[in-house]
């Protein structure tokens, strides 16, 4: 039988068919009693003639759309795209649909989003915006919203889940202690999301557990919110140049400590010999970097799967934890041996 040109209604699904319009029903939601050959009939008439369920007006009369909002801050990073593509096949599974937005560290843009999605009758929000505020009154009581990898202050009632950024931290720098480092740098971000700051509050709590002073002096800061891979290397290349000593450079992330690894590179300063340089999620850049780079590994598909439970949890009414912490594990490569 030739497609359509026109998508058929359900009632003509069931009549090419030769059954009643709830059997339709039933076999597009896989919901009820129908036997495989009866399924096998219907999906061939579905293909064959281009039926599109009518999800919207499904989602009026359940009071469900079947879709999830998504906010991340950077498509671009590897960590973030691979939490995104996990939660949206988590998603699909239990038969949703995930609109993504990416705010790009823009907090105005991250408002746009969460009002376009509440005004899209999400059933529910993931949140990875690096937002470091919030106003309760932004989202609806009735909007389940589940925060991952990050949380902005004000926010203690959000349900999160994070990785163990503050032991990151403490484990980043104590590599670099036990590998000699006595002026380790902390490369970050001047708007830093809290599982940044975390890791921050990791690096000073190594280094004084060590008798070591966290110099303000070896904090190197990025003004930009994304691309930051030349930012990196061309702000430490200024460090360098105006004089900064340091033998050891922890970096909040990959992207950062990459650029790092050039920077240092284009001054002559060898590493591991001279400098040696932790990174942060583990991502696909640590094992491509020359040298390759330590870096405390993060586990995005896990911290992917249990945001999507939280969430999925809430939307159907039962009460979760507040606080899911995931593990980190420090992988050593030859930015540090």
């Amino acid at each position: 039988m030739a497609k359509s040109s026109k998508p058929i209604s359900m009632r003509e699904v069931a009549e090419l068919a030769g059954v009643s319009i709830a059997t339709v029903s039933r076999v597009i939601n896989d919901n009820g009693r129908f036997s495989e050959e009866t399924r096998k009939r219907v999906e061939r008439v579905i293909e064959e003639n281009g039926y599109i369920a009518n999800q919207a007006a499904k989602g009026l009369r359940e009071a469900r759309t079947r879709t999830i909002g998504m906010i991340i801050p950077d498509i671009t990073n590897d960590f973030f795209s691979t939490l995104a593509l996990q939660a949206e096949r988590a998603f699909a599974d239990e038969g949703y649909s995930v609109l993504i937005c990416n705010d790009a560290n823009d907090a105005e843009r991250g408002r746009h989003y969460l009002r376009t999605l509440i005004s899209k009758r999400v059933d529910g929000i993931i949140c990875i915006s690096g937002r470091t505020t919030f106003d309760e009154h932004e989202v609806p009581g009735n909007v389940p919203i589940v925060y991952v990898d990050r949380f902005p202050e004000r926010a203690d009632e959000i349900p999160r889940v994070i990785s163990e950024d503050l032991e990151g931290g403490r484990i980043a720098t104590e590599h670099l202690i036990e590998r000699g480092c006595r002026r380790i740098a902390f490369m970050t971000g001047t708007h830093s999301a809290q599982s940044v700051q975390s890791r921050g509050i990791g690096y000073a709590r190594a280094l004084e557990a060590h008798g070591l002073e966290a110099d303000p002096a070896l904090r190197i800061e990025l003004e930009g919110r994304v691309r930051r891979f030349r930012e990196a290397r061309e702000t430490l290349a200024g460090a360098i140049a105006s004089g900064m000593e340091f033998d050891g450079i922890f970096a909040m992330n990959d992207v950062i400590a990459v650029g790092a690894l050039l920077a240092l590179r284009d001054a002559g300063i060898r590493v591991p010999g001279d400098v040696k340089v932790v990174g942060f999620d583990d991502s696909i850049y640590s094992s491509i970097a020359t040298p390759a780079l330590t870096s405390v590994r993060r586990f995005p598909e896990q911290m992917a799967k249990r945001g999507c439970d939280m969430l999925l949890s809430l939307i159907d009414g039962t009460p979760v934890e507040l606080e899911d912490i995931v593990p980190v594990e420090l992988v050593v490569r030859e930015s540090t041996q």
